[in-house]
């Protein structure tokens, strides 16, 4: 049992297709500089801050503002609008920061907010709809399993393409 990992059903319910969570988990990976070392840990909304500003709002994140990193983040839904104002200025005060979010869902697609969030965003960070790979590595670099394995027959990749191509028509609108 690892302390840190998240429970195979809290995995489930966050990140499984056409899944509505009322907690909203980010699994996050960060590489420091050159290091070949990835720090793995996650976050979760807290009422009524989303999971996004939580992370951003992190000490660990704050404390080498000069060191380059990449930060991998696997989310259930993308960034709303809000947040994605947030992430923008976040990266836009750390250059060094290159920023990959990969999403289970599209949130709220047909929000005008949230669509000129996303389009904004797709300027300072790289977003795409998870594949199945991507909730199998989540599987098993963030979940306590206990040795159950993801199957792809629960409706991974049907969802995947349907927001895969909602997530273009909102990044690249013509």
């Amino acid at each position: 049992m690892h302390w840190w990992k998240l429970e195979a059903e809290e995995f489930l319910s966050n990140f499984g297709p056409s899944e509505h969570p009322e907690v909203t988990y980010l699994l996050y990976e960060i590489q420091w500089g050159r290091s070949r070392r990835t720090w793995k840990n996650w976050c979760r909304n807290i009422h009524p801050e989303h999971a996004e500003i939580i992370f951003l709002e992190d000490e660990e994140v704050h404390d080498r503002p000069d060191i380059p990193c990449n930060i991998t983040w696997f989310v259930p839904w993308t960034p709303c609008g809000a947040c994605a104002y947030e992430i923008i200025a976040f990266l836009e005060e750390r250059p060094n920061v290159n920023l990959e979010i990969l999403a289970a869902q599209v949130y709220k697609p047909y929000d005008h907010r949230n669509r000129k969030g996303l389009r904004d965003l797709a300027d300072e960070a790289q977003i795409s709809i998870m594949e199945f790979s991507d909730y199998q590595y989540c599987w098993e670099k963030f979940v306590d399993h206990q040795g159950m394995n993801l199957r792809a027959g629960r409706g991974f990749s049907n969802q995947r393409r349907i927001d895969s191509r909602q997530l273009d028509s909102i990044i690249n609108p013509f």
